[in-house]
Parts: structure tokens; sequence; C-alpha cells
């Protein structure tokens, strides 16, 4: 048990570092695989509900499934030429003039729907809970410096592992000779010990 809690902290930071390396390389893949995703609540505009500085929990939608009216969804915005993910209230839909059917989302804290343009593509997934202000923590994780950052931590989290086996090892080692030392004293005493009672009762006779 005791080495096992020795090697834990190496074993989930391989972990972590694993999952960092794949969610850059096949983001969409790993996120599929999991079924959820975790977002970070930038702005106030869900306040009091989930506040700002959050990390949100999101199971993906399948591509056969629908929101229900006030769940809060994460979805994907074209802001200002760039790709951005809110999470608001869902509030229903409406059909457009040409046909297609537009995805109404609203803020907490706003008197009217969304201005975006959102279709059911655009819907990432549902709500499911929120951790608060951890959300600088996911965003850390998901820059370029997380994964050199723990790249160096599990180095030295290694060498560390190493020396102390090394130190562990010879401390045993140590142990054992001072042990198997006192062992063979034993009988050198208990022989002298022996003779030192004899050499009494002759005297004694």
């Amino acid at each position: 048990m005791k080495k096992i809690l020795k090697i834990l902290p190496n074993v989930l930071l391989i972990i972590l570092v694993a999952y960092i390396v794949l969610m850059k390389i096949c983001p969409e893949k790993i996120n599929k695989f999991l079924g959820y995703q975790t977002f970070v609540i930038l702005t106030d505009s869900m306040e009091p509900v989930i506040p700002t500085g959050s990390a949100v929990l999101v199971k993906n939608l399948k591509d056969d499934e629908e929101p229900k009216k006030g769940d809060i969804v994460s979805f994907r915005v074209d802001r200002l030429g760039e790709d951005a993910v809110f999470t608001h209230y869902y509030r229903g839909t409406e059909t457009e003039e040409d046909g297609s059917i537009r995805y109404l989302t609203q803020g907490a804290t706003a008197e009217r729907p969304d201005d975006y343009i959102t279709h059911r593509q655009d819907i990432i997934g549902t709500y499911v809970f929120h951790i608060l202000y951890v959300g600088r923590i996911v965003l850390f994780l998901k820059s370029p410096f997380a994964l050199i950052e723990l790249g160096i931590i599990m180095i030295i989290m290694i060498i560390h592992q190493l020396l102390w086996d090394k130190f562990d090892k010879e401390e045993q080692e140590e142990q054992a000779e001072k042990e198997k030392q006192e062992t063979e004293q034993k009988p050198e005493n208990q022989k002298t010990l022996e003779g030192t009672e004899t050499k009494n009762n002759i005297c004694t006779s």
C-alpha cells in the first residue's frame, strides 16, 4: 500500500499529460469518446447562476438529440470573425424567412434572447454542473505552456522518485546488515553468559 501511494502522484501526472497531448492532437475524437467537455465562463452573462471564472462541465448532445426549453447549453458563436463558445439558457426555436430553424439563447441577466444566429449544429451540449474559481486552471491546461510545464514537473518527479528509491534501498540494506550483525552477536553473547554462569557455579562449590 505504501509503495502504491508513493507512485500514485506520478501516475496521475502522466495521465494528465497524456490527456492534454491527446486533446491537442485529436480533441474532437477525445470529446466524442468521453461524451463531455469543459468550458470556462469568462463574462457575467450567467450571474448569479454560474459565476464568472467558473469551469462548466457540458454533456455532448448527440446528432438526434434536442435541448429542452430552460436547459443551459454551450454553443459556438461567430464573434467578430472568431469562433467562441458561450453558455446560456436555451429558450426555444423560431423559423427564419429562408425556412431554417434558429435556436434562441439568452443570458441569465439579459431581458431578451441573444442576437446571435444559432442553429442546431452550433449547439455543443447541455450544462451538467460548474466548479467555482477553477476556470483559470482549465485555461492554463488548454494553453501551449501547460504541456511544457507539466513535462518539466513530470521529469522532476521521476528523478525524485528514482533518487528516493535509491536512498530507500540503501537504507533497507543498511538495516538488513545491522539486523544480521545483531543476530550473529546473540549466540556469542549467550555463550559468554553461559561461561560466566558455569564459572560462578564452580567458585560457589
